[in-house]
């Protein structure tokens, strides 16, 4: 656990129902993302290749119905299933960023359905990170280390550079809330691996990550 970045939380098992759920669109012909550029497939209410909906937000509404009275913004694009059927197939680190909100705070709630996984963190600075493309809607939403880009990703240099700026990670295990302003990675241990994620956005600047923790965890 990294304090104020990564944080367990104390909600309602609802490990049922989201399995219900994602054997629903799992098994359906309706349409899946592949994660931007990582190999994670994911079902979110948004297409990331078009921005346009998918119909995934009335089939969760068992789940987010309950999450909109912890706060009725959430981003699209990423709310939803995220899964991997190997362990090969993680997350390269990246932060995650919301630049067309009125409000700036932005908060993950990540809940393991199956499989398991970890979140890296690292040391972020300004000049070692870039806006690498932007989203179908035309903002960037996302940072990723120049590092990357020079070195390749999974290469034994860019591994050596993020082994010297780790500073933590958290085992998807529980529930957990994130903080993604920070760079981090998903680290597949045991697949396949499903996990549930709600970004909530448009949260004012004045709610902390304590404060919304709370709010989850009374609503939840």
């Amino acid at each position: 656990m990294i304090p104020n970045v990564a944080e367990y939380v104390d909600i309602e098992d609802r490990t049922d129902i989201l399995m219900e759920l994602h054997d629903k669109v799992a098994n359906s012909i309706k349409l899946n993302n592949t994660f931007g550029k990582t190999p994670f497939r994911s079902y979110s209410l948004e297409d990331n290749r078009t921005g346009d909906p998918t119909g995934y937000e009335q089939v969760y509404d068992p789940i987010l119905s309950e999450h909109r009275k912890v706060h009725p913004h959430y981003q699209f694009r990423s709310t939803g299933f995220n899964t991997a059927d190997s362990t090969e197939k993680d997350v390269f680190p990246h932060t995650d960023i919301d630049l067309d909100t009125e409000h700036p705070n932005h908060y993950n709630l990540v809940i393991p359905v199956f499989g398991a996984s970890r979140i890296d963190y690292f040391e972020t600075k300004e000049h070692e990170v870039y806006l690498p493309e932007k989203n179908a809607h035309g903002y960037a939403y996302y940072h990723e280390f120049l590092a990357q880009k020079e070195m390749g990703q999974g290469t034994p240099e860019f591994e050596k550079f993020l082994s010297d700026r780790k500073i933590g990670h958290i085992i998807v295990d529980k529930p957990l809330l994130l903080n993604t302003l920070l760079m981090h990675r998903v680290v597949v241990t045991e697949a396949p691996r499903c996990a549930f994620v709600t970004r909530w956005n448009n949260i004012p600047k004045e709610v902390t990550f304590q404060d919304f923790k709370k709010k989850v965890e009374s609503i939840l």
